[in-house]
Order: C-alpha cells, then sequence, then structure tokens
C-alpha cells in the first residue's frame, strides 16, 4: 500500500475507548501516529453536528485545544465527535482531510471521507463500508502477548477458550434468566474439558461477575481476570484455541473476528436494530457462529478492515495533499 509520508494528524475524542480505539487504528494501518485531541463535545454539536461546517460555532466545549498548526489530517469516531471533526476542516480552511468513522446520520459529502460498517445506511461516492468495527488487531504479536500471561494460561486444560463478556447497554438491560444460560454453557465447557480465560467489562453486572468469579475459583478448569492488574485480554486472544464473546460489543466482536480464532457469540442481549444485522451479516459471512455450551476451532479469513479502509482511503489524502500542494 502506498502511504502518505510526513503526514500530520489528529483523532478527536471524548475519550470513549471503544470509539477511540477505532480512530487510532486507521492512523496507524495509513502509517501515522497521530496527535490525541481528546476534547469535551460542545452540546450544540453533539446535537447537530453539521453545524461544524460553520467556522464561527466553537469546536468543543473544553479539553485539549483545536487550534493552528492544523493537521494534514483529522480522524473521529461516532455522532458526538463528529461535529469537531467538521469544525477543524472548516476553521482550516480545508486544509484538513476530514475522515469521520460511523455514520453521524448527516450528509455523508460534509466529510472528505466517511468510514461506516455495511449495517449502516451511508452510502456515497466518499463512503468507505467495512464488515465491522476497525481495530489493530492484525498488526499484534499475539503469541508475544500469550506468553506474557502465560502465568495464567499454563494451568488450564486445553482446548483454551477465551470468555469476553461486556453487559448492558444504554437501551438494554442484562435478564437474569440470558446470565443463567449464559453461565450454565460455560459450566458445559469446563464439564468437556476446556479451559476458560474470562474477562468482564466495567458494564457486566454484579450478579454475572459474582458468577465468572465463582467458576474462576476452579483454577484447574477457568481463571478470571477481576480489574486488577495488567489486562490480560490480548494474551488470552493469543493463546485460545477459541473465543466466546457476548453480543452487545460490536468492537469486542469485530476483534474476535480479526483473531483468526473461532469465535461464538453469546446473548446477554437480543441484539435488536443495526446490531442485529451485523451479527446477521458475519454468520452470514461464516465468521461467528452462535455459542451454546460446544465450541470447537473452525477456519475463515480473519477481519482486516482498518487496513482494508486504508488502502481505499490513501489515494483521496494523496490526492488531497496535491490540491494543497503537498
Amino acid at each position: 500500500m502506498s502511504q502518505p509520508v510526513d503526514v500530520s494528524a489528529w483523532v478527536v475524542s471524548d475519550g470513549t475507548r471503544g470509539m477511540e480505539v477505532q480512530s487510532i487504528a486507521l492512523a496507524r494501518a495509513l502509517g501515522i501516529e497521530p496527535v490525541m485531541k481528546r476534547i469535551r463535545p460542545s452540546p450544540l454539536l453533539r446535537a447537530f453536528p453539521a453545524l461544524g461546517s460553520w467556522r464561527m460555532i466553537p469546536s468543543s466545549a473544553g479539553g485539549d485545544p483545536l487550534t493552528p498548526p492544523w493537521p494534514d489530517l483529522v480522524i473521529g469516531c461516532g455522532r458526538r465527535n463528529a461535529g469537531a471533526v467538521l469544525s477543524v476542516k472548516a476553521r482550516s480552511g480545508g486544509h484538513s482531510f476530514a475522515v469521520q468513522i460511523q455514520d453521524p446520520r448527516i450528509d455523508p459529502e460534509l466529510f472528505d471521507a466517511l468510514i461506516v460498517p455495511e449495517h449502516d445506511p451511508a452510502r456515497g461516492d466518499n463512503v468507505i463500508v467495512t464488515t465491522a468495527s476497525l481495530n489493530s488487531l492484525a498488526t499484534l504479536d499475539l503469541r508475544a502477548e500469550a506468553k506474557r500471561f502465560s502465568h495464567m494460561v499454563q494451568p488450564l486444560p486445553g482446548p483454551r477458550v477465551l470468555v469476553a463478556v461486556g453487559g448492558a447497554t444504554r437501551r438494554q438491560k442484562v435478564e437474569d434468566a440470558l446470565v443463567d444460560r449464559f453461565v450454565g454453557n460455560l459450566v458445559r465447557l469446563i464439564d468437556s474439558g476446556c479451559g476458560l480465560m474470562i474477562t468482564a467489562s466495567r458494564r457486566t453486572p454484579e450478579r454475572l461477575v459474582q458468577a465468572l468469579s465463582a467458576l474462576g475459583q476452579n483454577e484447574a478448569a477457568a481463571c478470571f481476570w477481576n480489574g486488577e492488574g495488567e489486562n490480560p485480554y490480548l494474551g488470552f486472544i493469543g493463546a485460545a484455541d477459541a473465543i466466546v464473546v457476548t453480543s452487545d460489543s460490536v468492537n469486542m466482536v469485530s476483534e474476535a473476528c480479526s483473531s483468526g480464532k473461532g469465535v461464538y457469540v453469546a446473548d446477554l442481549l437480543v441484539p435488536t436494530g443495526r446490531i442485529a444485522a451485523f451479527h446477521q451479516n458475519l454468520r452470514a459471512r461464516k465468521l461467528t457462529r452462535p455459542f451454546d455450551g460446544h465450541v470447537e476451532p473452525f477456519l475463515y479469513e480473519p477481519l482486516n478492515d482498518a487496513v482494508s479502509v486504508a488502502e481505499a482511503l490513501c489515494p483521496m489524502l494523496e490526492r488531497h495533499l496535491k490540491q494543497c500542494g503537498r
């Protein structure tokens, strides 16, 4: 891939990790180490992000300053940051090439490039469509990560299964019945001889955290990361023969499908709307299977959406730089 050289870049973020990692993954896939600009989004631009294209509208409500010298490239992810991305483009006089990840539900032509997963509706000449969310997993040495956490993994029998657990969202709570079914299926995995490497998130309900912790008490069958010390998530991916991931997190499922390991999806929430479409797409492409208490390794072509997007974006950015006299 031809990569632009000596390109300055900002990632504009409100600090939401799931959005920030996608922007960083894209910049690095382009061969660029971005400057992080963590902001407090303007309430006005959160509500009406298209107003960011008006130069007189403040770019943010605080945080890192968005002031000259302007970058060649500005990347943001999520509707809450879209207005700030447009503001940088406008206030730079069009110098900053504006890339927005995720559909903010405004005119795509306001951006220089819009990156959306295929379950989002936006389409256009400057719209690049991905299978899933962007991440840098394909560029990491997962074997080295596995070695770093071998003290947690080695006591476990094989096959070893990463269990990546999310939880409630703004729109849905985790139902007790689905928790019980999920934990019961994990017990079936242990009974079948699998070793479980379990991680939970801040969204995981306490009732489920306690159940997962109880599974981890059987150190010969499972280990549960309780949030203390360094996060072994990448090491667990590297050591896994298969992955069980809950359906509530598009990012976690996307990362799992970038690993090359067999991915099984468990419902703590019943997917609806665009997330349901996302999961339907992955199953149709034979990237995932439903989790019913049984796993086995299976083969597929791992996702590498960040590199695919960079390959499509690079000539667009190069044309822009030439127009700017670079």
